[in-house]
């Protein structure tokens, strides 16, 4: 009698773990099922070498499940995006590139995106779920790597502009005068200040730091305009990007593309997790060095020797 009162008082227990049983919440396979998040890589044009390197690196961080789009693929239209987008109802986006950007931000912008590889991210349209890693390295790392290899360099000149990159500007001054360096700089509006600002500036440095600037560049001919005018005062060009080294530039110091996708995936799995994030936006960890060995022989410039093992390609 008292087991079968007992088995009475249990049934509405039982029951109950039953309908939740039924109902998938107490089963492990069907709790991780719905709780796996749903991630969703866009790549501009995977057939670009940096941007396939980032998304390679990204996925080996990256256990869960990812789906991925190619948008140099021809079968990816707008429209196709726009109801992949509405269908995968993604808990977050990895863009790599600013056209993958552009269209996460344009068909869900409450959703959280991280981004990469986008040169000048400040221009981009922003949402306070927008993560990334710059594609600009932080000053002071530069400046440092700057100084290893010509130790003797005091002085350096900067063209920026007010609208994107002023803020830049007047940090990697403090950051300089730290270091012993003057920066010297002259803001344009528009790039065809380009020539008449460089001229003014060239005899008062002892090099030129081209930065990525929408003002400053938006062309193969604004680049080399400026290589030119530098190459005839014999001023050894600092920049950010490693073909530029190929065209005329001294020195680049450009980001590590592996390493930024295995920060983007970092900060994939911090917002996931609910981490708060101090820096939203990231500065790249790594770097890429190119040293123009023939131009430094061309213009008589004092280096450091015993610095060039540190240096990952020299042309010769």
């Amino acid at each position: 009698m008292k087991n079968s009162l007992r088995t009475i008082r249990w049934l509405p227990y039982v029951t109950l773990l039953w309908f939740f049983g039924c109902c998938g919440l107490l089963l492990p396979s069907l709790i991780s099922a719905e709780s796996t998040p749903r991630i969703l890589l866009i790549n501009s044009d995977a057939s670009v070498t940096k941007y396939k390197e980032s998304q390679e690196a990204f996925k080996q961080v990256i256990t869960q499940p990812i789906v991925e789009v190619d948008l140099g693929d021809k079968k990816w239209e707008s429209s196709t995006i726009e109801d992949l987008l509405y269908d995968e109802d993604p808990d977050i986006i990895y863009c790599i590139g600013t056209k993958a950007y552009l269209l996460a931000n344009k068909y869900v912008p409450k959703k959280n995106i991280v981004f990469s590889s986008i040169i000048n991210w400040l221009r981009l349209p922003i949402t306070d779920k927008t993560y990334g890693v710059s594609n600009e390295l932080h000053a002071g790392m530069e400046m440092t790597l700057f100084r290893l290899i010509f130790p003797n360099v005091q002085k350096i000149g900067v063209l920026y502009s007010k609208k994107y990159t002023e803020e830049w500007f007047k940090n990697a001054q403090n950051q300089a005068k730290e270091m012993g360096v003057e920066i010297i700089g002259q803001a344009i509006t528009n790039k065809k200040q380009n020539v008449s600002a460089l001229k003014k500036l060239l005899p008062t440095v002892n090099a030129f730091w081209l930065i990525s600037d929408p003002e400053l560049l938006s062309t193969k001919e604004d680049l080399l305009t400026i290589l030119q005018e530098c190459a005839a005062e014999k001023t050894p060009v600092f920049s950010y990007h490693e073909t530029f080294a190929e065209l005329g530039a001294t020195f680049t110091v450009s980001v590590d593309d592996p390493t930024i996708g295995r920060q983007a995936a970092g900060i994939v799995t911090g917002v996931l997790s609910g981490d708060k994030l101090d820096n939203k936006v990231q500065f790249p960890a790594g770097t890429y060095t190119v040293l123009n060995l023939k131009k430094v022989k061309e213009y008589g410039l004092q280096y450091n020797e015993g610095a060039l093992d540190t240096i990952n390609r020299i042309i010769q």
